[in-house]
């Protein structure tokens, strides 16, 4: 099954509809479509009115960007490589097949695909290639925007922040590198990037893969707010500051629950605060037989440098 990130922009109610159900229909094609408003970051193909403003202006976003279009609105005649044309009362199986033979399939179907795109947002954030980025996360038309310099995660609102603590673990979540790093506005809501992920990360604790096994430590001290719920967060950091450990050793030494362990170790690599030793402690106990990491978490552990040689 492939996978396509679609948005939309300037769309009438009766298009949009269509549309939608367009998206639904590519799965005959072998294509998992997530359709969603168009929000300014980065996507598969973009379905647009070029007769709308609007719709022009996040037309001439997505070619500089070398995003496919799906347009209605325009002249037949002024069809380009990369842009396709949509009729007015194009049927939604007629889009469908126009949105397949636009779309740029090469690197998403299950059998070959990275396995951190099926992954949840806030462990793809640990990953090697945007730890510690300024990031901009979109779903369901909701932005968040990471900005690890700073500590600090911001949204247009406080309803966006709190949804996006809700649901940071989905693997809906699109997560694109800032394109200037630039401050976010003032005047929306923000708050400890820690706090955010620590939240989302137990707000998902039962659903989270397991983090890779390892010996670990954390690089200062985090800021998780005044959430009391976050009290075994804080034991951890102080073992974790004290000296490398495992996540088995983490439970053991504090008495903590081991999927509180493992949701906070895993919001803790997203802020890019945990880290491996640079050498391991020379008073090893007696070597135990190494599990040995197999499928998807073998493919996890190597993706963030996370596994043993």
């Amino acid at each position: 099954m492939l996978r396509a990130d679609i948005s939309y922009s300037a769309l009438g109610e009766q298009a949009e509809q269509r549309v939608r159900q367009a998206g639904q229909l590519l799965a005959a094609y072998r294509i998992r479509a997530r359709i969603r408003p168009w929000d300014g970051t980065r996507c598969d193909l973009l379905v647009t009115d070029l007769s709308d403003a609007y719709g022009r202006k996040t037309y001439d976003r997505a070619r500089s960007r070398g995003t496919p279009i799906l347009a209605f609105g325009v002249d037949t005649q002024a069809n380009d490589d990369g842009i396709g044309i949509a009729l007015d009362n194009s049927l939604a199986p007629i889009l469908a097949q126009s949105m397949r033979d636009l779309l740029s399939l090469d690197a998403r179907n299950d059998d070959g695909e990275s396995d951190t795109e099926t992954l949840p947002a806030l462990c793809r954030l640990a990953g090697a290639d945007l730890k510690g980025l300024a990031i901009d996360a979109a779903w369901n038309g909701r932005i968040v925007r990471i900005r690890p310099d700073e500590g600090r995660v911001y949204a247009p609102t406080l309803s966006d922040l709190l949804s996006a603590t809700d649901t940071f673990c989905s693997e809906d979540w699109s997560l694109v590198r800032s394109e200037d790093g630039a401050h976010p506005p003032e005047d929306g809501a923000s708050r400890s990037l820690e706090a955010f992920l620590l939240q989302a990360a137990f707000a998902a604790r039962d659903t989270l893969p397991r983090f890779p096994d390892g010996h670990y430590r954390l690089k200062d001290w985090p800021d998780v707010g005044s959430a009391p719920e976050l009290i075994g967060s804080l034991k951890i950091a102080k073992r974790l500051l004290d000296g490398d450990c495992t996540p088995a050793g983490l439970s053991r030494a504090g008495d903590i629950d081991a999927a509180d362990v493992n949701a906070t170790l895993w919001a803790y690599a997203a802020a890019n605060l945990l880290d491996l030793p640079v050498e391991m402690p020379k008073a090893e106990p007696p070597p135990q037989p190494v599990r040995v990491l197999s499928g998807i978490m073998a493919r996890i552990a190597q993706r963030f440098g996370l596994s043993r040689s």
